[in-house]
């Protein structure tokens, strides 16, 4: 089950895909809007996706179960960029 945490004074988040141990984070972008990076396991599996700068809205693109993601920042309000 997917767990989101939202920080507003940082504006930030990040969900927890699996309780699975972190091996590393990859950044996907990063510019001066916002930066996405994904955590992976070991074995390559993605177990969490960290979000910056989410007031102005999330880009999922290129971000693992991208349709999951997005129906749980909706259920928060959070907007996803298209």
């Amino acid at each position: 089950m997917m767990t989101l945490r939202h920080s507003p004074e940082v504006d930030a988040l990040s969900i927890e895909l699996s309780d699975r141990k972190i091996a590393v984070t990859d950044a996907i972008s990063r510019n001066d809007y916002y930066e996405r990076g994904v955590d992976y396991a070991e074995d390559d599996t993605p177990v969490g996706v960290e979000l910056l700068n989410v007031s102005r809205g999330v880009d999922l693109s290129d971000v693992p179960r991208a349709d999951e993601i997005a129906r749980l920042l909706a259920e928060h309000d959070i907007r996803v960029l298209v």
